[in-house]
């Protein structure tokens, strides 16, 4: 894991009394611990070595920030960013780079379509809701319907991700990809088909196109919505 594990020591001479990677290796012979630093790595590993710069850079700034029951959240969201590098990168698009962070909001990726038009892309991270972590903060028994559709709420927050990513994408030019990474309530994703139908409908009636969603790090569920770069294709 060679990025995963400079990134790390990078981390630790940065914040020396930070305890979050003490004792990483031994803590990653633990399933499924492991699997996801390998799954992030493997993306990692794709990256040019300037972008690698740049990303390791973000990631490294936003360290310290996180979300109350999401340890380091804004350092894990930052690194996702590497899976729409390798989707971009696996389609055959060229020249495909970070670009660096500046004071007006700006998209996370730069590259040439297959029309060999500059485009750009925007990466989100939809994590758990506050209500679920709650859940399992309490540590209680509930009802386990409350899985087996997705709330307006989460529907209001994934489109409010996409808006944001258009804007940003459209700050630079017109032509651009939404990448969203999802982590839904339901761990197990028993109720996926559900959610699926779900999102493919709410994404026509919106009209969204040009929209690549990744469900987890692991696994190989996505859904493509009207994407000019590959083609109109639902994943599994």
């Amino acid at each position: 894991m060679r990025r995963i594990l400079e990134i790390i020591r990078e981390v630790r001479a940065l914040h020396p009394k930070d305890s979050f990677f003490c004792n990483f290796h031994e803590s990653c012979r633990i399933p499924p611990k492991g699997t996801y630093y390998r799954a992030y790595n493997n993306a990692l590993m794709w990256l040019d070595h300037e972008s690698w710069q740049i990303l390791k850079e973000k990631a490294l700034k936003h360290y310290l920030g996180q979300r109350e029951g999401q340890t380091k959240q804004d350092f894990f969201n930052q690194l996702n960013e590497a899976f729409a590098y390798r989707y971009l990168a696996r389609m055959g698009l060229k020249k495909v780079r970070f670009v660096r962070e500046r004071r007006t909001k700006s998209p996370d990726i730069s590259f040439l379509n297959h029309q060999a038009t500059q485009s750009y892309c925007e990466v989100k991270t939809l994590g758990i809701s506050d209500d679920e972590i709650a859940r399992r903060r309490s540590q209680k028994c509930f009802d386990l319907s409350v899985y087996l559709q997705l709330s307006d709420g989460f529907l209001r927050k994934f489109c409010g991700a996409v808006d944001a990513a258009r804007q940003q994408i459209c700050a630079f030019g017109s032509q651009g990809l939404v990448y969203i990474i999802i982590r839904f309530d339901d761990l197990t994703l028993d109720n996926y088909r559900n959610y699926r139908r779900q999102l493919v409908a709410f994404c026509q009636k919106k009209g969204f196109d040009n929209l690549f969603i990744r469900i987890g790090l692991l696994g190989n569920r996505r859904i493509c919505v009207r994407s000019r770069f590959a083609g109109h294709h639902d994943g599994t």
